[in-house]
């Protein structure tokens, strides 16, 4: 392959590149002020309080997440793996907090991924063991993914037409924060997007400062809305 070559095909990937993100930024500006919370703009926030020594692992399953973080180090997150088996992401941060103590660990989960991970017994191992680490639960009040199986196969079925998709609303939601609580964690909900980044940094307080787990219910857009 010639130089001329790579070089045209590297410019346009660069071109390709600097769209994909003009078309993030602005997806993200039109979110930012969106309540119930638009997920791209908690990932977002998220992203802007990571840093080097942070390891997200990420259970968010239809939330853009891995877009809105800027991930330029290996081993900085880890995605749901290719078995499946929905609700592995709260006690894989415990596993990680282990395996890395100093890494600030962050499981980003959806609503439907950690109720799975049986997050009572995550919690109490977390106080018992004083594991610090931050659970953001991006909380939709559905298996999303499950809604948009059912509208791949069926996109004029009666689900969709009746915008009833049985066993995957999960309105009304439980008080996530409280079962965190219960554990010792410092733990809130939170409804208003501008209040996202303070939340974040109240909780990454509590898990760096006072050697505590935390938790973030964050109210986000339902797909049934």
């Amino acid at each position: 392959v010639s130089r001329s070559k790579l070089d045209e095909r590297r410019k346009k990937i660069e071109a390709l590149h600097r769209e994909m993100i003009r078309e993030l930024e602005a997806s993200i500006e039109a979110a930012k002020n969106q309540k119930p919370i638009n997920p791209i703009w908690l990932s977002k926030c998220i992203g802007d309080v990571m840093d080097d020594k942070t390891i997200i692992i990420n259970e968010t399953v239809t939330s853009r997440l891995s877009e809105g973080i800027p991930l330029n180090r290996p081993g900085s997150q880890f995605s749901t793996p290719l078995a499946g088996h929905l609700g592995w992401g709260v006690g894989a941060a415990i596993g990680t907090k282990l395996g890395a103590p100093e890494a600030t660990v962050i499981a980003a989960e959806g609503d439907g991924s950690y109720m799975f991970a049986a997050p009572t017994a995550c919690h109490f191992t977390a106080q018992k063991y004083r594991i610090p680490f931050l659970t953001v639960v991006y909380n939709n009040q559905a298996w999303n993914a499950s809604i948009n199986a059912a509208r791949g196969l069926y996109p004029d079925g009666v689900a969709q037409r009746t915008r009833n998709f049985p066993g995957c609303d999960l309105s009304p939601s439980p008080q996530f924060e409280l079962t965190a609580q219960a554990c010792g964690a410092y733990a809130e909900r939170v409804e208003e997007p501008d209040d996202v980044p303070r939340a974040l940094q109240r909780a990454l307080k509590a898990v760096k400062e006072e050697r505590r787990q935390a938790l973030l219910n964050v109210i986000c857009k339902s797909p049934l809305a």
